[in-house]
């Protein structure tokens, strides 16, 4: 076989490979862990607004924007979750991470309008994510 037909089939393969690595193994990563990132964002600049009772208009509207977030952060989290590799599901189960369970603590989080109940909410999303533990 000619050398330079040879270098163009290792070629088209090694991209393909790549390809194929990058979209069904690195994307998905990737995309749950800006999720993951997103829900401590969210955690820390919406910690101020547990509850909207007697607040003024900009608070409860920051109040809101909290539910939405969080609701928001547990639909891409589920759907993030369904598109991880195996491999990375089963480190995460390894590692003691369930981002299923935290997705669905996460729609809890969001209806918690009590300190405590939602202190206890937030700590158990950040061990289901892996995230460091509140101060």
């Amino acid at each position: 076989m000619d050398l330079g037909i040879l270098s163009a089939l290792i070629g088209i393969g090694a991209g393909a490979f790549g390809y194929w690595s990058s979209t069904f193994s690195m994307q998905p990563i990737l995309r749950y862990r800006n999720i993951r990132n997103q829900v401590l964002v969210d955690f820390v600049y919406y910690a101020q607004v547990i509850n909207a009772d007697g607040l003024n208009e900009d608070m409860k509207e920051l109040f809101r924007q909290r539910n939405l977030a969080n609701r928001k952060a547990s639909a891409e989290l589920q759907a993030a979750v369904l598109d991880l590799p195996g491999w990375y599901s089963s480190r995460l189960k390894r590692q003691g991470l369930n981002p299923k369970q935290a997705a669905k603590h996460l729609i809890g989080f969001s209806n918690t309008t009590e300190y405590e109940p939602s202190h206890k909410l937030e700590d158990a999303i950040r061990k289901h994510l892996g995230l460091p533990p509140s101060e």
